[in-house]
């Protein structure tokens, strides 16, 4: 197959699927790796689609219905385009997945941020427990195999699975967190049923991960979620402030900035 309509069919299949491993397009395409990852590297180099870990996902634009969806769950501030604040969301959910070991089990809730680790989740063996709808469709999506569904009632407002008490019987590493607001009050989270699936997951964890926008440190915003001393590590963005992460630091908090 010529180089360009192998390329045409690899930016095709992307826009079918949005996310794919190597493996994956080598069967679709019927393609070594090693071509594969070389056109993968160019169309990357060229803008057309976003290099992943042992993969590729189709390029999301402003105006996208990807980036949109996102943008309805994130503040802006008035400095900050959406691309910064969607691409800094990358970055911490690319941390989150760094931070696990092979074969960790971690369990992931819900929110925008959290979902968005799906990206960097493929060709690992991690174990992840969630009630994220958004997540488990993408993770499904990809054939991602070390996926466990905490099933229940599904909440379409909320996008998420409300199990039995007796459901959740799975230990984990870690659990991710989303926030609406990080400050000395703890974290805060606007949605209840989410509040409520959470503190009882973090029940079955060894550490709470906070997944945190840095235009969300230092506010807050909804239920406070996790009290401080029950919050292990934070991921932000770079513009997060300084003085509220000196802050968490002194309440032992492992902090990240990407």
């Amino acid at each position: 197959m010529l180089a360009q309509i192998r390329q045409r069919k690899l930016l095709e299949h992307l826009g079918e699927v949005e996310v794919a491993t190597v493996k994956q397009l080598v069967e679709a395409l019927d393609s070594s790796p090693a071509t594969i990852r070389r056109d993968i590297n160019l169309l990357n180099n060229l803008g057309k689609l976003r290099k992943i870990r042992n993969g590729a996902e189709r390029i999301s634009v402003a105006g996208s219905s990807e980036l949109a969806h996102f943008s309805d769950h994130l503040v802006i501030r008035n400095d900050q385009s959406d691309h910064e604040a969607y691409y800094e969301a990358h970055r911490i959910a690319e941390q989150a997945v760094k931070l696990c070991k092979t074969k960790d089990s971690i369990y992931i809730g819900t929110g925008s941020i959290a979902c968005l680790m799906s990206r960097y989740l493929l060709d690992s063996t991690i174990q992840v427990y969630s009630n994220s709808v958004p997540l488990i469709i993408k993770l499904l999506s990809a054939s991602y195999p070390h996926l466990v569904v905490l099933g229940g009632q599904h909440i379409e407002s909320q996008g998420i699975l409300v199990s039995p008490p007796s459901k959740l019987n799975f230990q984990g590493h870690y659990l991710m967190v989303d926030a609406d607001g990080l400050s000395e009050v703890g974290l805060t989270k606007s949605a209840m049923l989410a509040y409520m699936e959470e503190k009882r997951m973090q029940r079955h964890v060894d550490k709470v991960v906070a997944l945190v926008s840095s235009d969300k440190i230092g506010v807050d915003s909804g239920i406070p979620v996790f009290d401080l001393d029950e919050i292990d590590i934070v991921i932000t963005g770079k513009d997060a402030d300084p003085k509220v992460l000196d802050m968490l630091r002194t309440k032992d908090i492992e902090i990240y900035t990407v």
